[in-house]
């Protein structure tokens, strides 16, 4: 998905903007630095920059990756700009039903943030048992394993169907990670069983 279709969304009081009107601040403020596609959501405490899912698995048309979250820094500021993106996306993102993002732990980012803003721990196969060539090389050296997380906008009758581990034996030593719509994963189980 491109920037939400409606232009009327890019009028001065939308808090949609394109991503090169924030590309200083997060080449600035953020570790991975400015986005090179999707498009951006700003609000005074901060930006978010939304996209196709990078994962070919993942649907296209009715699913975004939050793929940066900037803030600003002071207390409360992630749970209140989420909950006014999420209100404002149910209202103007009729086709959306879920925002899936990574947290990268090797850079210690735990989810605290997505676990403030109800987010569901929804985790990949590596990041329960790393291949043992590691994530990967995209080019930048090799990938640590992130940990996924999404968060329902709406009903979305394949959502625990695509977030299924297509791992049999770890599911057989460990059932309880099995995703649910309702409660996602237990990260805190997770986090205690490592």
């Amino acid at each position: 998905m491109t920037a939400p279709a409606q232009a009327s969304l890019f009028a001065s009081s939308s808090p949609v903007c394109n991503i090169a009107d924030v590309a200083e601040l997060l080449d600035r403020d953020h570790y991975l630095g400015a986005a090179r596609r999707g498009w951006a959501w700003c609000s005074d405490e901060g930006v978010m920059v939304f996209a196709n899912p990078n994962s070919r698995r993942l649907p296209q048309s009715s699913w975004l990756e939050l793929i940066r979250w900037c803030l600003r820094g002071e207390k409360n500021d992630g749970s209140r700009q989420w909950a006014a993106f999420a209100r404002w996306a149910r209202l103007n993102l009729p086709d959306i039903t879920t925002v899936v993002s990574y947290s990268d732990p090797s850079v210690g980012h735990t989810g605290a943030l997505y676990r403030a803003c109800n987010w569901k721990w929804a985790p990949t196969w590596h990041r329960l048992r790393p291949p043992p060539t590691g994530n990967g090389d995209w080019g930048s050296g090799q990938q640590a394993t992130k940990d996924r997380w999404v968060f329902p906008l709406r009903s979305d009758s394949l959502r625990a169907s695509l977030l299924v581990i297509q791992d049999e034996s770890i599911m057989r030593r460990h059932p309880w990670l099995a995703y649910d719509d309702k409660r996602g994963v237990d990260f805190k189980r997770w986090q205690d069983a490592s």
